[in-house]
């Protein structure tokens, strides 16, 4: 009877949390697009955090298994970050359209390098495990 109540109570929270992850990429604001950064838990460069900017704002910190949601207006947009070594990408926004753009860490000789690719909606749930 017990193993039943552990594997109900396991069963619910996964049922709950891909409930979350459904919801964690909102709609974009009326008249922007949204881009979603993300960055997949893994235990490779885990440690490394960068933060993502463009020429006017700094969006916060992408941590290893974290997301930032960024609205903003149709247009080219440039994202970068910078640790020792730096990455940047452009993207192309449409109104009401979501982009999604992948960080990762390339490991180097003295610290992690970051490293941004914009992927499909499909892959990014994928990584992200949306349903």
């Amino acid at each position: 009877m017990k193993k039943l109540q552990i594997v109900s109570l396991s069963l619910l929270f996964c049922l709950i949390f891909n409930l979350e992850a459904i919801s964690q990429v909102p709609e974009p604001e009326d008249g922007k697009g949204l881009v979603v950064f993300y960055r997949q838990k893994k235990f490779s460069g885990g440690g490394i955090k960068f933060s993502v900017k463009d020429s006017e704002k700094n969006y916060g910190q992408l941590t290893n298994g974290s997301t930032i949601h960024i609205n903003v207006e149709p247009g080219e947009h440039t994202f970068f970050s910078q640790v020792i070594s730096s990455d940047a990408i452009n993207v192309e926004v449409e109104v009401g359209k979501v982009y999604y753009v992948r960080a990762t860490v390339k490991t180097g000789a003295i610290a992690g390098r970051p490293k941004f690719t914009q992927v499909s909606e499909k892959k990014a749930h994928k990584d992200l495990k949306i349903e």
